[in-house]
């Protein structure tokens, strides 16, 4: 083994990488590509599944960063979108197989006027039917898997969140559609339940993830990119911890006691003007400790209530 591979062998990279993925990769795909090229035993892991088919903004964890991947569920995601007006089909995208068709005059109807008129009842808080092609798991069983043997389950609506329907372009049969949502949020659903609203039914024909959180488009780095650079034993490209974070409230510890307690695992007494919060990110002298969660605790005097931060995740 040569210095340099030596010296590659002893760094330990942390952090995220924002890697824009190709068309016909799955996110594992791009896990496994990146592993190969990181120091042995470096723990990596995606931060939610993009269909192989769709592009853009892939957030990757590495080393400790794996540890953070569960917050991303909070970010809001942004998507550039076409949805292909006039057919629909079994995997409400258009690798699938056409279920219907509408007659192209129904088709050449939808003005940009009609099709405006309907996006408010998908604004807000709404009901989708998760596709049988996503990574759902059904007693054990990812839903794609069942798709892949003919069988079709019934799936349970969830809520997701929909901020914003933009329509960006338009030329019938296709409409080029910008949308900000919430993590769990299916485009391709989205597309389908639009389509079936207009009466002639559409389907997703390309999708581009343009945003997780911070992490941009504008931003990401090339796979292939990348893992020339990971080659070269280059780890400029990883972004730090408090990146995969920063959405969540902070609390800056104020003497070596807290930190002690808080490394170890034991309660920190707060100030009471923080609100309480499931998850928090600790700092101590400007590093970032972990995850930690707030609650308020009543006290032997009913208007006397302490504020306590108990440590989820250390990282130091």
């Amino acid at each position: 083994m040569t210095e340099q591979q030596n010296n590659q062998a002893d760094v330990q990279p942390v952090g995220f990488l924002n890697i824009y993925k190709p068309t016909d990769y799955t996110s594992h795909d791009v896990v496994a590509v990146l592993r190969r090229r990181l120091p042995r035993k470096t723990k990596v892991g995606h931060t939610g599944t993009l269909d192989p088919q769709a592009t853009g903004v892939l957030p990757v964890c590495v080393g400790k960063a794996t540890r953070l991947a569960e917050y991303f569920q909070a970010m809001p995601k942004t998507y550039l979108g076409e949805l292909t007006l006039g057919s629909a089909t079994d995997t409400y995208d258009c690798w699938g197989k056409t279920v219907s068709e509408a007659e192209p005059a129904a088709v050449a109807a939808v003005t940009e006027e009609k099709l405006l008129a309907v996006l408010p009842k998908f604004m807000g808080k709404i009901k989708q039917v998760p596709p049988m092609v996503s990574a759902i798991k059904v007693d054990g069983k990812r839903l794609y898997q069942l798709a892949r043997t003919g069988v079709e389950i019934e799936r349970p609506a969830r809520e997701v969140q929909i901020w914003a329907l933009e329509v960006v372009a338009m030329d019938l049969p296709r409409v080029q559609m910008k949308i900000t949502c919430s993590s769990g949020t299916y485009i391709r659903s989205l597309f389908h339940d639009i389509g079936a609203e207009l009466g002639v039914g559409g389907h997703m024909s390309a999708l581009e993830r343009q945003a997780v959180g911070e992490f941009t488009a504008e931003n990401a780095v090339p796979l292939d990119v990348a893992e020339q650079m990971l080659i070269d034993g280059d780890y400029s490209a990883l972004l730090p911890l408090e990146l995969g974070v920063k959405h969540l409230p902070r609390i800056d510890l104020q003497d070596e006691r807290d930190y002690d307690h808080a490394i170890h695992g034991r309660e920190v007494v707060l100030g009471l003007s923080e609100a309480e919060a499931p998850a928090c990110r600790v700092y101590y002298q400007g590093e970032l400790l972990g995850i930690g969660e707030t609650r308020y605790e009543a006290q032997a005097c009913a208007c006397n209530e302490m504020l306590l931060l108990k440590m989820d995740k250390v990282l130091v």
